[in-house]
C-alpha cells in the first residue's frame, strides 16, 4: 500500500514528518530526552488526566493551528498540530513543536526587573513589584509630556501580525509621537510597491493552488518563508497527480543551492542580489517577442508605452525601458544566467495557463529594494496575473475599523507635528507608513536631531536579530529609558532601564491578523493554553493600564479596561461586515475561494465567531479581485506617479519605472574580493527568540561543530585562497570578523561566502549562549534612496586561513 505524498510530506528535509503518519518527531523526542536528561532545567511532568487544548501557533508568522497535550489541566507535555486547521492541517513546524521549551525555559524572567547598575550589566538587575514598575513608566510619561517631549517617545515592536501593533500606534499618537516603528520584513517594502501602482494598502498573496508554473526568485519556500507549514502543504500538492491537472513544475532563482533549490524542478544560479535583473530580461523577451497578456496591459496597466506626465514632459515606459536596457547580453554580464536560459524562462512562462512569480529572501525578515519589488510585481503584470483570472492576489492590510480616531490635546498636536526620527520627508506619500528603523537607529545613535527619551521595545530582540549590531548597541546607549516587554533574559532586554515581562505565548490571549504570503485574507485567536508561569502580565493590559494612568486623550483613545475587551470589539467589527467564514480542513479548499461568488458566513454573530475563533478555528475570507484601481490613472501602474513627491520633476525617466538598482556595498574590493549572504534554515531561529534544544539536535556537524560556525565557499574560491574542506578561517567584513570553518561546495557561486544565521546568541543560558557567531554582527545594511528602508542583499567580504 502506498501512503500519499500530501500526507507523508508534512516536512520536507527529514525534520519532522507527518505527525501522525511518521516515527520521525517521536524518535526526535526520544533522542532530545535523552539528551538533555541531565540539564538542571528539565521538566518532570506529573502523571495524571490527559486533556488537549487548541490554539494558534505565534512562534512565527504563520499563524499554524496546534494542539497542546496537558496533563491535569496544568502542566503542557506536548505540542503537535492541529489536524482541523483550514490552512496548516496538522502540521506543525520544528520552532512550534518546541514551543514548551520556551515555556519552562529557564531564561524566563519571573517578575518585573530594574537595572540598579551599569546598563547591560545583566547581574545589576533587581526584581520590584508590577506597581512600582508601573508607576516609574507613568511617571517618566506624564514627565515627558509636561516638558513638551512627547515627540521623544519610541516604540518598537517585533508583534506586526497582532492587535498589539496598532494598540501601539494608538498610544503613541494619542500621546503625542510620531515615532512608532515595527522590526522590519519583508512587507515593509512590498506594501509600498502595491500601493504605489494599485492605490491600494494589501499584502501580496498568491495563488499556489492554481499555480502550473512557479518561478521562484530567491524565495526560500521550503525553509521558513511566509508561513512555512502552510507551503509545506502546498509543495505536497504541487507533487501530487490530481485528475486533469498536471504537476505544478517549478524553477527556482537563487545564489546558493539550498533545500529549496533542491527540490525545485530547476535550479537557475545567479549572482547574489541580481534576480531582478533577470526578472526584468525575462520582461525584455515576453515584450519583443510579443509573448505578454497583451489584452491586460492594454486594458488595465498604466505606463508600458511612454507616457506624459502631468507637468506636460514626455516620458519613457516600460516597453522602451526593458527593450533598451536590459537586452538578453547585458543582463547576462550581470547575473551570470546565459541569455539562452533567459530567453527559455521567458517562453516557458508565457506557454503557460497559469504561471506565478514569486520572489523573496531568507524567512521574510528583511525589506526589498523597492525598484527590485516593483520588477517582480512588473513581471507578474505582463504575465496578466492580477486579472481575475491570474495567480497574484492583493489581500487588503488589517482593513477593519477597530480604534476610535485618537483624541488629541496641544501636547499631542504639538508632538505629531514634529519629524519622525529618521524619516526622510521624500518618503512616497502613499496609504502605507514607511518603516524606516534603521534610520531610527541610525539617528539616535548619532544624536542628530533628538534624543529618544523614552524607548518602549515589545517582544522583540532588535540588538541581536537586526543587522549591523555594533549600530543597534550604540542606539541604545543613547536612549535615556529603554523598558523592554520580553518574556526572555535574551540581548536586548539585557540593555533595558526595566524590563516588563509579557506573558508568553502559550501563556495569553492575542491574535493573529493574515499569513504572509496567503491567497486569502484570515484571522485567527491565540487562545491561553494554561494559566501565566511566572508573575508576568499581558503587553496589552499594561499599555492600557498606562493609558488609564495618563488620563486626558489618551484614556478615551484607549477606552478599554482589558486586552481582551479590545479582541472582542475586533471580532465584532469583522462579524458585522457578514463576510468570510470559520473555516476547517476538509470542509474548506483554498484553492475554490473566489471573490466573485464570496464566502457564506457560518458563524451567528459575534459571540458565536468569538467562541468559534478561541477553540482554534480560523476565519478566512477572500480576497477582493483587483480590477478597480486608486492610483492618479485608475490602472495599474508600470510608471509610478506616485512617485512624483519623491523625486524631483527633471528626474530621470528611470526612476519612476522598474529597474535593476543595486546598493554598492561599501570596502575596497581589493581588501574584499569575496560577497557574503547569508541564509536561513528551519532548523535555526534568527528572530525573536533563540534556537531550542529540540532544535539544536536537528543541526548537522558541517553547519555547528562544537562552537565553530560553517560557511560555504566554492572550489574554486577555496583554491584560490588556499583553504582546505572543515578547515579553520577568519571571516571579515568592513563591519566586523569572525572565526569560522569551511565548508567546500559547488552549492554556492564562485566568489561568495555563504553565511548560516541563528547563531552566536550571547544572552539567555549556558545552552543557547557562545555558539559559533553572529552573522548580522557583519552584514552591511544599504538604504533605499526612494524608502529609506534598510535593505540587505550583500556585503563585501574577506576570508583567509586562521
Amino acid at each position: 500500500m502506498s501512503l500519499g505524498r500530501r500526507a507523508f510530506l508534512q516536512f520536507v528535509g527529514g525534520a519532522i514528518g507527518g505527525t501522525l503518519l511518521t516515527p520521525i518527531p517521536w524518535k526526535l523526542a526520544d533522542d532530545s530526552a535523552i539528551w538533555t536528561q541531565n540539564w538542571s532545567w528539565r521538566p518532570s511532568p506529573e502523571r495524571g488526566e490527559i486533556t488537549r487544548v487548541h490554539s494558534i501557533c505565534q512562534m512565527c508568522p504563520g499563524g499554524c493551528g496546534i494542539t497542546v497535550r496537558l496533563v491535569n489541566g496544568r502542566r503542557a507535555v506536548a505540542v503537535t498540530g492541529n489536524a482541523a486547521h483550514a490552512l496548516s492541517r496538522g502540521g506543525v513546524c520544528p520552532l512550534g513543536a518546541s514551543g514548551l521549551q520556551y515555556l519552562y525555559a529557564p531564561y524566563r524572567i519571573a517578575k518585573p526587573l530594574k537595572q540598579k547598575g551599569a546598563r547591560g550589566d545583566v547581574k545589576g538587575f533587581q526584581e520590584i513589584s508590577w506597581d512600582e514598575a508601573l508607576k516609574e513608566v507613568a511617571t517618566k510619561l506624564t514627565q515627558l509630556r509636561a516638558e513638551g517631549k512627547s515627540h521623544t517617545v519610541a516604540c518598537l515592536t517585533g508583534q506586526k501580525r497582532s492587535t498589539i501593533a496598532p494598540l501601539w500606534r494608538q498610544f503613541l499618537t494619542a500621546y503625542g509621537s510620531p515615532n512608532f516603528y515595527t522590526m522590519p520584513d519583508a512587507s515593509d517594502s512590498a506594501r509600498l510597491a502595491v500601493a504605489l501602482t494599485t492605490g491600494t494598502d494589501a499584502d501580496i498573496g498568491f495563488r499556489w493552488h492554481k499555480a502550473s508554473y512557479v518561478l521562484s526568485f530567491g524565495a526560500p519556500l521550503l525553509e521558513g518563508w511566509g508561513s512555512p507549514v502552510y507551503l509545506q502543504q502546498i509543495f505536497s500538492l504541487w507533487q501530487t497527480e490530481r485528475l486533469g491537472v498536471p504537476k505544478t513544475l517549478w524553477v527556482h532563482v537563487d545564489a546558493r543551492a539550498s533545500l529549496t533549490a533542491s527540490k525545485a524542478h530547476r535550479w537557475i544560479a545567479c549572482q547574489p542580489g541580481t534576480e531582478a535583473a533577470l526578472a526584468l530580461g525575462i520582461a525584455h523577451v515576453l515584450v519583443r517577442e510579443k509573448l505578454y497578456d497583451a489584452a491586460f496591459v492594454a486594458d488595465k496597466v498604466f505606463g508600458f508605452e511612454d507616457w506624459v506626465d502631468l507637468s506636460g514632459a514626455q516620458r519613457k515606459g516600460f516597453k522602451s525601458l526593458v527593450l533598451t536596457q536590459y537586452g538578453l547580453d547585458e543582463v547576462s554580464k550581470i547575473t551570470g544566467v546565459a541569455p539562452q536560459t533567459i530567453q527559455e524562462l521567458a517562453r516557458q512562462l508565457a506557454q503557460q495557463k497559469y504561471p506565478l512569480v514569486v520572489w523573496g529572501q531568507d524567512k521574510g525578515e528583511k525589506p526589498n529594494n523597492l525598484y527590485h519589488d516593483l520588477a517582480f510585481l512588473a513581471l507578474n503584470a505582463l504575465l496578466g496575473n492580477l486579472s481575475p483570472a491570474g495567480t497574484l492576489a492583493l489581500v487588503p492590510h488589517d482593513p477593519w475599523t477597530v480604534f476610535p480616531e485618537p483624541v488629541l490635546d496641544a501636547e499631542a498636536y504639538r508632538g505629531l507635528g514634529q519629524p519622525a526620527l529618521g524619516r526622510p520627508a521624500t518618503v512616497p506619500r502613499t496609504k502605507v507608513p514607511v518603516n524606516t528603523v534603521m534610520l531610527f537607529l541610525e539617528a539616535m545613535a548619532a544624536g542628530s536631531e533628538y534624543p529618544v527619551e523614552l524607548l518602549f521595545v515589545h517582544e522583540a530582540n532588535p540588538v541581536y536579530s537586526l543587522q549591523e549590531t555594533s549600530l543597534v548597541t550604540q542606539a541604545f546607549q543613547k536612549a535615556g529609558m529603554v523598558v523592554s516587554f520580553s518574556s526572555y533574559m535574551d540581548e536586548t532586554s539585557q540593555w533595558a532601564d526595566l524590563v516588563l515581562p509579557n506573558h508568553n505565548a502559550l501563556e495569553r490571549l492575542d491574535d493573529v491578523i493574515g499569513l504572509p504570503g496567503a491567497p486569502v485574507a484570515t484571522y485567527a485567536l491565540a487562545s491561553p493554553i494554561l494559566k501565566p508561569h511566572h508573575d508576568t502580565r499581558s503587553t496589552g493590559d499594561v499599555v492600557l493600564s498606562l493609558a488609564a494612568a495618563l488620563g486626558g486623550g489618551v484614556a478615551q483613545s484607549l477606552p478599554w479596561k482589558s486586552y481582551e475587551e479590545v479582541l472582542k470589539r475586533r471580532v465584532s467589527v469583522i462579524a458585522e461586515t457578514r463576510s468570510g467564514l470559520v473555516a476547517a480542513a476538509g470542509s474548506f479548499d483554498p484553492a475554490r475561494v473566489s471573490a466573485d461568488r464570496g464566502l457564506a458566513p457560518n458563524y451567528k454573530d459575534a459571540t458565536d465567531l468569538w467562541n468559534k475563533l478561541k477553540a482554534g478555528a480560523c476565519w478566512v475570507d477572500a480576497a477582493p479581485t483587483p480590477l478597480s484601481f486608486a492610483t492618479p490613472s485608475q490602472r495599474y501602474e508600470l510608471a509610478c506617479q506616485g512617485l512624483m513627491s519623491s523625486v524631483s520633476p527633471s528626474a530621470s525617466d528611470e526612476l519612476f519605472l522598474p529597474r535593476f538598482h543595486p546598493l554598492k556595498p561599501s570596502g575596497d574590493e581589493s581588501e574584499y574580493p569575496l560577497l557574503l549572504t547569508t541564509y536561513a534554515t528551519l532548523m535555526l531561529s534568527e528572530g525573536y527568540v533563540p534556537n531550542a534544544p529540540f532544535m539544536n539536535k536537528l543541526l548537522p556537524d558541517d553547519l555547528l561543530r562544537a562552537q565553530d560556525v560553517f560557511v560555504d565557499i566554492h572550489p574554486e574560491t577555496a583554491r584560490s585562497l588556499g583553504l582546505t574542506d572543515k578547515g579553520s578561517a577568519l571571516l571579515k567584513t568592513p563591519r566586523g570578523e569572525a572565526r569560522v570553518r569551511v565548508r567546500i561546495t559547488t552549492g554556492v557561486r564562485p566568489g561568495v561566502v555563504a553565511v548560516p544565521q541563528g547563531f552566536g546568541h550571547t544572552a539567555y543560558d549556558a545552552y543557547v549562549q557562545n555558539k559559533g557567531f553572529n552573522a548580522n554582527s557583519l552584514v552591511e545594511v544599504q538604504l533605499d534612496p526612494v524608502t529609506g528602508l534598510g535593505t540587505v542583499w550583500a556585503t563585501r567580504a574577506q576570508l583567509r586561513r586562521a
